[in-house]
């Protein structure tokens, strides 16, 4: 299926965005600068942060985990101090405009995938039923299409106009 007809299946029923494409999403909209010189995004650029923008106004329903939202905020965190005031007030943003779908961690640790891929990925494919996952994560957009989910890898997606 074409990117175009993924993102039309999915309108209404939501995308989740994975850890460094969200953390992506959140660094752009703090200074997209901070792109380029930040160690967690600097091998995004700023057409892939645009891309992202693009993309997120193509649905209503913007899903994520308390895991990805951990591990986006823990990253940012990184960030110098002096900048973390603003980079909460941007991730206070996104995580105000996302449904937040909760899988237990004792759950999600009972797959046997668990052990090769980790809880947030676990927890992730758990919650993608319904919704397209964006992703830059190779092993996750496969194992998804393995169990007959949808995913698009921004690796594959950024020659498409979108």
């Amino acid at each position: 299926m074409y990117p175009h007809d993924l993102l039309e299946k999915y309108k209404d029923k939501g995308v989740l965005i994975d850890t460094n494409l969200l953390l992506l999403i959140a660094v752009g909209t703090y200074n997209t600068a901070r792109i380029l010189s930040f160690k967690r995004t600097q091998r995004y650029t700023l057409e892939d942060f645009l891309l992202m923008r693009r993309i997120l106004e193509h649905f209503q329903r913007r899903v994520t985990t308390p895991n990805i939202l951990t591990e986006v905020d823990n990253i940012a965190r990184q960030l110098p101090e002096d900048e973390h005031e603003s980079i909460a007030a941007v991730l206070t943003q996104l995580i105000s405009n996302s449904f937040e779908v909760y899988v237990e961690s004792r759950t999600a640790v009972q797959t046997h995938l668990y052990p090769a891929i980790g809880l947030t990925d676990c927890v992730t494919m758990s919650s993608a039923e319904e919704v397209l996952v964006l992703t830059d994560d190779f092993e996750l957009s496969n194992r998804l299409a393995s169990v007959g989910r949808d995913a698009l890898n921004i690796n594959h997606i950024r020659h498409f106009d979108l």
